[in-house]
């Protein structure tokens, strides 16, 4: 195999080039195989899942008509960690 990383920092360089929509040649050169992240870069990349993450949600409710219930059922989540979520992120 030609994957200098283990199979754990493949799947995670893959399952962020399908959330992020990006092309893999463009994924594959600005992942970090190595393993070892700065502080600035741990940082910044919880900072986009965070974002993703709120995006994905927000997509969920809009498409079950804000409906919470149906958002969370849909997300695998339980609708308090809905709430909680969105209570974080201020009025949505």
């Amino acid at each position: 195999y030609d994957w200098p990383g283990n199979v754990r920092e493949l799947k995670n360089v893959i399952e962020r080039c399908l959330l992020l929509n990006a092309p893999a040649a463009q994924c594959l050169a600005g992942s970090r195989i190595s393993g070892v992240e700065d502080a600035d870069s741990a940082e910044s990349g919880s900072m986009l899942l965070e974002a993703v993450e709120k995006k994905h949600i927000l997509h969920v409710l809009k498409m079950n008509n804000r409906n919470k219930s149906a958002a969370a059922r849909e997300l695998g989540i339980s609708r308090k960690t809905l709430d909680r979520k969105i209570q974080a992120w201020g009025a949505v």
